[in-house]
């Protein structure tokens, strides 16, 4: 697994300056360009500076939201309803032992839309990352891991106290939500103190996320990304969804 200090050396390789393209950018601007590649360092970098790629198709867009949307985990609280259904479940929690078939469920359409951001290329790009250690994933199963159906997750970066969350998935009525609670739980856990969900959106505020300014948020992420903590990047943790009330 890369540690604090390679992930950072490796960041320090890319060609590209987002940072200086950020600070650039005026209140009511997002997206800082497109081009560059997916390369690890080229998105190591990316993300250091408070910047993620989202597009449909070529060429590469990079975005700096502003306000961004944030969560702490030490803040998030579970609705009583999600409590209940947790309690009388039999399903199982695991973290990065089904990477790929995490990011595959998050690319596929949903009932909303005919298609994701998540093709190719980004799948590609983002197991790069997680054979780094730094992608990771978030598993809800039906019952045991690996031996019953995959229901909910979703996947990230995690670098240094910050974790950077990308998708979530659910094949069953708030496994999604048991996956974030179960991420809320772990990073306290493991000594992370802020989760980036990127854009607001109706279900992240419902599940406690607020609105960062972004000068304030790049400073949590210089911060927050060099600190070296333990992390859940190569961790393999399971618990029952039953452990989580």
């Amino acid at each position: 697994m890369t540690n604090i200090h390679q992930i950072h050396a490796l960041a320090d390789d890319c060609p590209y300056d987002f940072g200086q393209r950020v600070k650039l950018l005026l209140p009511d601007e997002a997206c800082l360009g497109v081009g560059a590649d997916l390369s690890v360092t080229t998105l190591l970098h990316a993300y250091r500076c408070g910047v993620f790629p989202w597009f449909h198709d070529e060429p590469i867009a990079w975005w700096s939201p502003n306000p961004r949307c944030v969560l702490t985990p030490s803040e998030f609280v579970p609705k009583k309803s999600l409590v209940r259904k947790a309690r009388q479940s039999t399903w199982t929690l695991t973290t990065n032992h089904a990477f790929t078939d995490v990011i595959q469920a998050c690319s596929e359409p949903r009932a909303y839309a005919d298609a994701t951001w998540i093709g190719h290329e980004m799948i590609q790009a983002y197991t790069k990352l997680h054979e780094l250690g730094v992608a990771v994933s978030v598993e809800i199963w039906q019952d045991e891991p690996m031996a019953s159906a995959l229901i909910g997750g979703l996947y990230g970066l995690n670098i240094g106290a910050m974790f950077c969350g990308e998708s979530m998935f659910h094949r069953a009525t708030d496994s999604s939500k048991v996956a974030f609670w179960g991420l809320m739980q772990l990073c306290q856990r493991q000594g992370v103190a802020l989760v980036d969900c990127q854009l607001e959106n109706a279900h992240l505020m419902s599940l406690g996320a607020r609105l960062m300014h972004r000068d304030e948020f790049l400073v949590e992420v210089n911060a927050l990304m060099q600190t070296d903590v333990a992390g859940l990047g190569g961790w393999q943790f399971v618990m029952a969804v039953r452990q989580l009330c």
